[in-house]
């Protein structure tokens, strides 16, 4: 007869799971055993293997970005997280929810095995993460568990999300689960579930914004995260369409369409330098959204011109922590910063600029004829496509991202992944909410392929085709990842963006040599080569099909439509390797 006693992992994972909690990636380790054991008997968090940590927690970081919702992580003891703690920074700059517990301890001293236990058993673990985490806890009692958990659940899904720790301590996680604990109803998780409210800005300080851009001659509105929020999203479309205003999305995620005539991307730095009002709303820094970077000389160029009014709108100030030490030289520059969530406050500002815009008939010329200025400079990603096919010559980023949106845009797709320097951007067409998931947060390496993953985790039981268009640096930091997406049977398409270097480092390599007369030919060091690396023979021996690498553009249509067919019709991850032209310099 099975053992039926109940034990401390059990009450664990059972809180999760009346958390809402649907997936929890682990990657095992003994202090997590009566946690990862708990796991596989109950089925519920569904148990996600991953091979690495980053893995874990990358998973977790597009699985949130996907569906606004936190994913499960856990993460074997100090040695766990310090090695997912790269991924956890990206997710904190992110500001995704997620619920990470780590194993722990014993903390009980006579029941550590010699040696083994002493090393990773921390005084405080949560240490190793606290400046990029949003809370975190190491509850001493079973007692204390579901309500430690229940306050991390409520921490990462209040505004402003970011992760939370939660260290589980080995010997409660398996130590019994006493009866009376068990009929107590203050266990359950759902009692400690609060309503928290949203932190948004007084009608009073939108007031002079909204006044500003009615009045304004040339308003421009600057969007880096605002995407996160469906409300945020349309509610900027609703601004830029009653003001007449453009628009420049920064990339931290999709914020606005690039088929819409506001969309003034491709014009960021001279709109800025012709703006009066300026909105930035939800941007990472401030003079990276308002400033040109001159990569040479490490410095910065303030474009606004000189009396433009500038405001943000952010939370992020409500999240900050210590390693992140954000540009200071903007502050002094801007009129005022308007603290709360976009999720709120751009819809109460686009309902106070029409109110105000109605009463004012010269607001509603201006707009008009702003409106008619933007829609003649507009140029679509249909424009853009058969601007590419014209040239079509060197196999490089604009042609890859051109002809991948070809073969993925007959059905329902998601960008997780792959800017491809501004390429996807300007040949997607980008019109929903939510299709392109951006870039990490952090910039830390190992991101794009385990985001997918989430990203596709999520899409697992309808028709979306996930792609991830990955950078070749990028994937060898989590290459294990495509293990799990084969097990997981993940509808993803990976294509691989293979110049065959890093790209970022090559070009700062080459500016340095520049300025100091030196031979500009920077291969060693900087180029995967020598040998190549046979990214679609590692995709295979992980159980993914792979076609490639395919070296001519003129192969690669019937290439990209053959693997999103795949993906499309049997639900499964497929990679394809494109060994792009690379610029020597």
């Amino acid at each position: 007869m099975a053992d039926q006693t109940r034990y401390g992992s059990d009450l664990m994972v059972e809180t999760l799971a009346r958390l809402g909690i649907g997936h929890v990636a682990i990657n095992p380790g003994a202090t997590l055993r009566g946690f990862h054991d708990s796991l596989v008997r109950a089925g519920r968090p569904e148990l996600v293997l991953t091979l690495h940590e980053n893995v874990a927690v990358g998973m977790a970081h597009g699985y949130a970005k996907t569906t606004g919702r936190p994913m499960g992580v856990a993460l074997h003891n100090l040695v766990g997280l310090q090695t997912g703690s790269m991924a956890l920074f990206n997710a904190f700059l992110d500001q995704v929810p997620m619920l990470v517990v780590g194993g722990a301890g014993p903390a009980d001293a006579t029941r550590r095995r010699p040696w083994i236990d002493w090393i990773h058993a921390a005084r405080d673990q949560a240490a190793l993460v606290r400046d990029f985490t949003k809370w975190d806890d190491a509850p001493t009692s079973l007692a204390a568990v579901p309500h430690s958990l229940a306050r991390a659940y409520n921490a990462t899904v209040s505004f402003p999300q970011a992760p939370v720790y939660v260290a589980l301590d080995a010997g409660l996680q398996e130590g019994r689960w006493p009866d009376p604990l068990a009929a107590n109803p203050l266990w359950a998780p759902e009692t400690a579930l609060a309503r928290h409210t949203t932190p948004t800005v007084a009608d009073a300080d939108l007031a002079p914004l909204a006044e500003a851009l009615v009045g304004a001659e040339r308003p421009l509105l600057l969007a880096d995260n605002a995407g996160r929020s469906e409300a945020a999203y349309h509610a900027l479309i609703a601004l830029a369409e009653r003001l007449g205003a453009g628009v420049v999305d920064l990339g931290a995620r999709h914020n606005f369409p690039n088929t819409h005539w506001a969309d003034a991307t491709g014009r960021h730095h001279a709109a800025l330098a012709e703006a009066d009002v300026v909105l930035a709303v939800d941007v990472r820094d401030p003079y990276f959204a308002l400033g040109r970077t001159d990569v040479a000389e490490r410095d910065f160029a303030w474009l606004p011109r000189p009396g433009a009014r500038v405001f943000v709108l952010s939370g992020a100030a409500l999240v900050e922590r210590a390693p992140v030490d954000r540009s200071a030289a903007a502050w002094d520059r801007i009129e005022a910063v308007l603290t709360g969530d976009a999720t709120l406050a751009l819809p109460r500002l686009a309902q106070m600029v029409t109110e105000l815009a109605g009463a004012d008939p010269a607001a509603v010329e201006r707009a008009a004829a702003r409106t008619a200025r933007l829609t003649a400079q507009a140029t679509t990603p249909a424009m853009w496509r058969a601007k590419v096919r014209r040239d079509a010559g060197e196999f490089g980023p604009a042609r890859l991202a051109a002809e991948t949106f070809e073969a993925v845009s007959d059905g329902p797709w998601q960008l997780a992944f792959g800017a491809l320097y501004g390429n996807t951007r300007r040949a997607w067409d980008m019109a929903g909410w939510n299709c392109y998931l951006g870039i990490s947060g952090g910039g830390g390496l190992g991101y794009g392929v385990p985001a997918a993953m989430g990203c596709a985790l999520a899409h697992r039981d309808d028709d979306t085709l996930v792609v991830d268009i990955q950078s070749d640096g990028d994937f060898l930091y989590t290459a294990s990842s495509l293990w799990t997406a084969a097990n997981l049977r993940l509808p993803m398409l990976v294509v691989m963006a293979n110049n065959r270097t890093y790209n970022q480092d090559r070009m700062h390599q080459t500016e340095i040599r520049h300025q100091r007369g030196r031979d500009t030919d920077v291969a060693v060091g900087i180029d995967i080569t020598d040998p190549d690396v046979d990214f679609a023979g590692l995709a295979r021996a992980q159980g993914v099909e792979a076609f490639g690498p395919v070296r001519d553009a003129a192969d690669l249509p019937a290439t990209l439509r053959r693997a999103a067919s795949i993906v499309r019709d049997e639900r499964r991850p497929v990679l394809v390797d494109a060994q792009m032209t690379r610029d020597r310099s």
